[in-house]
């Protein structure tokens, strides 16, 4: 048996605690389907299951990775097993190699093998058995990890070269194609190059957009109302969007081009964290090159698509934050609701401002008072701010400084027992007999000293998983008093209201049914909306709360 394998009792392990975790990596043969990768590396592990456990890994505990992510994050399996974990009953993770587990960022190695550590939970793979107690164990696997990033990173700049090169040949290289298109392959000698080619139902509705926008001097809105009726679906969606019909006439594969870095990855610091963004790019900040498919509309039509959209530009860029709500208000549909004022011809207000749906044309959700939702979302707040005092009077940060303290004596008894553990080996191998006690009592304290020591470290497991997660009552009570404080000043700007709200807020979503117009006999002791004899049903909101 290998030496690796050899440093532990894998007799020790039943086939319930450990966890087989299955991902396709670039690595592997191209012209295999994730699904036949991961068969293939499955297969290999039960063999290895049945050799050295004599049974293989039961089906729940299988974890196969369909998703292609290059940090943890971006994996939603490789996070259901980094929580398993956390549960004393799992002592192993068996993969095909290391770099199955991530091929990330230092941060993300570092999270990685922290968890791993200080679960104690180990790392099986065919060829060896990782413990990161173990220094030198420690030490392999993470240069491993190391090896497995250098190698993305590599792959990835060699991907990016051929892609730029596939463009510039005028192949088509996105996963979906644009509205008025279907993908393709041609062949050119003997490579077959991704095109695009003309889907003649959607080309025509294409051809009409570009139409009514240029020539028909129709707004954007206009024309997708226009689509709507004549029962036309859009690309995605049930409605018709100015966003999307903005995008299309803009697009250029329509006049027969393809594009590069039309939506660079940027990296971006925002609240102490590091956040990818894709921006699109403006006309003249991406690359274009000739296609190899065939335009739709002619160059002349979408130049002069363009100068129409130059001319209507809105410089949102610039504007201020006159909603204090925005971004975190939405609609019981789903769609964002809008702060609307209402004047007189010489500026004068003419109603109280409101909040309204932005799909009123689909949802007929009633509106309400701006001050009124207000009031509301100042209720919920101090509501919080009440039970964050008690939970603070109460000492709510009791069961985490216990739970924090067991844990500190858990790992120094486990610290204690390994030198114990390795002053016995040390002992037994002096070179001088006398010093050496009998083989059968040493085995006898090995034993005893290796089921306290197993014992230790599934009541550190034990104590890991149950730690609650430590909330500062006191920071949340300074939070949520600072966006009430700045609600009730009505010198406070409404970015300021805005900034302060979502540290305390991730959404609102607001319900209301619709108004209904009563009878005369029934309107004794019914509030009316002004200027008729129309009931004002209340309205409910559903704040989460960020804790």
């Amino acid at each position: 048996m290998n030496y690796e394998f050899m440093k532990y009792n894998l007799e020790n392990l039943k086939k319930d605690e450990i966890i087989v975790y299955l991902r396709k990596s670039r690595s592997d043969d191209p012209m295999l389907s994730v699904e036949e990768v991961l068969e293939k590396h499955e297969t290999i592990l039960d063999e290895w299951a049945e050799k050295s456990l004599g049974e293989k890994i039961p089906e729940e505990n299988k974890y196969r990775e369909v998703v292609s992510g290059e940090t943890l994050k971006e994996r939603p399996e490789i996070n259901k097993v980094l929580r398993q974990i956390e549960s004393p009953k799992i002592k192993a993770v068996c993969i095909v190699e290391p770099q199955r587990l991530t091929r990330g960022d230092l941060e993300d190695i570092g999270r990685l093998m922290k968890l791993f550590k200080h679960t104690h939970t180990l790392i099986i793979t065919p060829q060896r058995i990782y413990d990161l107690q173990d220094e030198y164990d420690w030490d392999a696997f993470e240069r491993e990890l190391k090896r497995g990033n250098d190698y993305l990173e590599y792959t990835k700049k060699i991907l990016s070269r051929g892609r730029l090169l596939s463009v510039s040949q005028g192949n088509y290289i996105g996963s979906v194609p644009p509205y008025g298109y279907d993908k393709a392959f041609i062949l050119d000698g003997k490579r077959k190059c991704p095109t695009l080619v003309e889907n003649p139902e959607q080309a025509d509705v294409i051809r009409m957009i570009f139409e009514l926008y240029v020539n028909k001097d129709m707004r954007r809105a206009s024309i997708c109302n226009y689509l709507d009726d004549m029962g036309i679906k859009p690309p995605k969606g049930i409605h018709w969007s100015p966003a999307a019909l903005k995008d299309m006439l803009e697009n250029i594969h329509y006049i027969g081009k393809v594009k590069w870095n039309w939506r660079k990855t940027v990296t971006v610091v925002e609240d102490s964290e590091i956040i990818k963004t894709r921006p699109k790019a403006r006309m003249g900040e991406f690359l274009i090159y000739e296609g190899r498919h065939k335009a739709i509309i002619s160059e002349e039509l979408f130049e002069a698509a363009q100068e129409k959209q130059g001319r209507n530009h809105r410089a949102k860029a610039k504007t201020k934050i006159r909603n204090p709500l925005a971004g975190l208000l939405y609609c019981s549909c789903g769609r964002a609701m809008s702060l609307r004022f209402y004047k007189n011809s010489d500026g004068s207000e003419r109603c109280s401002p409101r909040l309204l749906c932005d799909g009123q044309k689909y949802c007929h959700t009633t509106s309400c008072l701006y001050d009124e939702l207000i009031e509301k979302v100042c209720e919920v707040l101090e509501d919080s701010i009440h039970d964050f005092e008690i939970l603070l009077r109460n000492d709510g940060k009791d069961s985490a400084k216990i739970q924090a303290d067991i844990i500190k004596h858990l790992e120094k008894k486990l610290q204690d027992l390994q030198a114990k553990e390795l002053a016995q080996w040390e002992a037994q191998a002096d070179p001088d007999p006398s010093n050496r006690m009998p083989q059968e009592i040493f085995k006898q304290l090995n034993e005893k000293l290796l089921k306290e020591k197993e014992e230790v470290q599934n009541s550190l497991r034990e104590a890991y998983a149950s730690m609650p997660e430590p909330i500062s009552y006191e920071e949340k009570i300074i939070k949520f008093k600072d966006a009430l404080s700045a609600l009730r000043n009505p010198d406070a700007s409404a970015q300021k209201k805005n900034q302060l709200l979502k540290n305390c807020i991730s959404r609102i979503e607001y319900r209301r049914e619709q108004s209904q117009r009563l009878k005369k006999d029934t309107q004794k002791d019914v509030k009316l909306k002004a200027g008729g004899n129309w009931s004002e049903t209340p309205f409910e909101i559903n704040v989460k709360l960020l804790l």
